[in-house]
This record gives structure tokens, C-alpha cells and sequence, in this order.
């Protein structure tokens, strides 16, 4: 298939390696390049990097509110859209380009924890499950048919960027098995009562020493490697 691959963070770069060993990746659509730290020097994203690497055209929009921008993207025709950790808000105009939809691979098991955060969020929360949803995108945050699942346990002691290597494995094990067997896996709409994994903000990374040392321990594990707890002592 002529795949339009849409994703940024390491999380995403596991999916986009399978596709491309099984299927045709036509583009890469990742957030710009952005500066980062004391320095800030102009960095692009895991994905950015890779498809460069692999000689695929790499799109940078900062959104997709532009006519041109969408048409760019009609004038590429993909078969399907495949999304991992974008960061960017497809409208309905981009939804419905490709013939067989776009797909994401959402880092839950929806309809727990939909939104920004759900690797984070699970840990934080002290959750024992946490998995892959492979879903059809429509206009909704992570609202979508759901259309394939993986789970695995979430140990005591995994770290955030632990279990964001795991899932993102299991999510490039899971995009190629259902892109190879569409017609198995019916469509199942998401039930009503849901979890909403919001943003993090940086007020949350706080230690309250006043909270279990269990709350304590899953927030360390839920900010490892970034962007990390922190507590006050003596002013520093």
C-alpha cells in the first residue's frame, strides 16, 4: 500500500521502521523542527530524522487550516493514513483523503485514557494494565472505531520511557499485523464512559510529600526520563 506516514517522537519511529519494510511510505508528515536545550539549536524530530535517513519526502506543516497545505497532501495519493503520536490535529478534510481512512496508534486501551498523555497518565494513576489501540481517526480527540488491541502489565517499578519503548514495539507489531489482515477486524465503537488523559503541566511534577509513598513512587516513575519530579528543599 502507499502509505502517508504521520507521527514525531520516538514512540512513533518503531511503526514507521515496520511500514517501511512492508509497504510503500510515500511521505512523512512530522512536527518542524523545533530549538532545544541551553543553546537551542534548531533539532528535528526522531521521525524527521529517520525518514531522512531512508530518503522519503518529510512535510512540516504547522497545521493543516491551509488549502494548499491539504492539497499537498491529496496530490501525494496515499492509500491510507497511518498517525502515531502527530501532535497535530488532522480536520475532516485530511481524514478523508485517503480511500481506506487514516489509522492511529493510539498508546491506550480505549477508551481509557484518550487524549495527550496516556502513557504518563497510566503510570501516574498506578495503573497494572496498559496497551495499544489501533483506531480509525475521525474528528472526535481518539473517539474512533476501535479496530485492534494489545496489552501487556505494567511492573512496579517500569519507568515512563521504559513502557514508551514497550508500547511502541508492540504498536509497530500491531499497525503491520492489521494492515496486513483489514478485513478480519471489524470496526467496534468506543462505549461512553471514558478516561480523558489531559496535558501534562509542570505544576504537577511537584512532589506532595503529604501523598502515599506509593502516589510518590508512580509519579517519579510516571516523569522518568523527562520532564522528572522535583521537590523544594531549603530554597533550592
Amino acid at each position: 500500500m502507499n502509505i502517508v506516514f504521520m507521527g514525531t517522537p520516538d514512540f512513533a519511529v518503531k511503526a514507521l521502521d515496520a511500514l517501511m519494510a512492508k509497504h510503500n511510505v510515500i511521505a512523512v508528515y512530522t512536527k518542524e523542527p523545533k530549538p532545544v536545550g541551553r543553546k537551542q539549536i534548531l533539532t528535528k524530530s526522531p521521525v524527521h530524522v529517520m525518514a531522512e535517513e531512508k530518503g522519503i519526502p518529510v512535510f512540516t506543516p504547522k497545521n493543516f487550516k491551509d488549502t494548499a497545505t491539504v492539497a499537498e497532501l491529496e496530490n501525494l495519493h496515499p492509500d491510507i493514513i497511518v498517525v502515531a503520536a502527530y501532535g497535530i490535529i488532522l480536520p475532516e478534510s485530511v481524514l478523508n483523503i485517503a480511500p481506506m481512512g487514516a489509522v492511529n496508534i493510539h498508546a491506550s486501551i480505549l477508551p481509557k485514557y484518550r487524549g495527550a498523555n496516556p502513557i504518563q497518565r497510566a503510570i501516574i494513576d498506578g495503573e497494572k494494565v496498559a496497551g495499544i489501540t489501533i483506531m480509525k481517526m475521525d474528528k472526535g480527540m481518539d473517539t474512533g472505531d476501535m479496530l485492534l488491541k494489545g496489552e501487556m502489565e505494567v511492573t512496579e517499578n517500569i519507568t515512563y520511557g521504559e513502557l514508551e519503548y514497550e508500547l511502541s514495539v508492540m504498536g509497530a507489531r500491531l499497525i503491520i499485523e492489521y494492515l496486513d489482515n483489514m478485513d478480519k477486524y471489524s470496526p467496534e465503537k468506543q462505549p461512553q464512559d471514558f478516561t480523558i488523559a489531559t496535558k501534562l503541566d509542570k505544576s504537577e511534577a511537584k512532589i506532595d510529600w503529604g501523598k502515599s509513598a506509593l502516589q510518590i513512587h508512580n509519579l517519579v516513575r510516571g516523569l522518568t526520563p523527562y520532564p522528572f519530579a522535583y521537590f523544594m528543599h531549603r530554597g533550592n
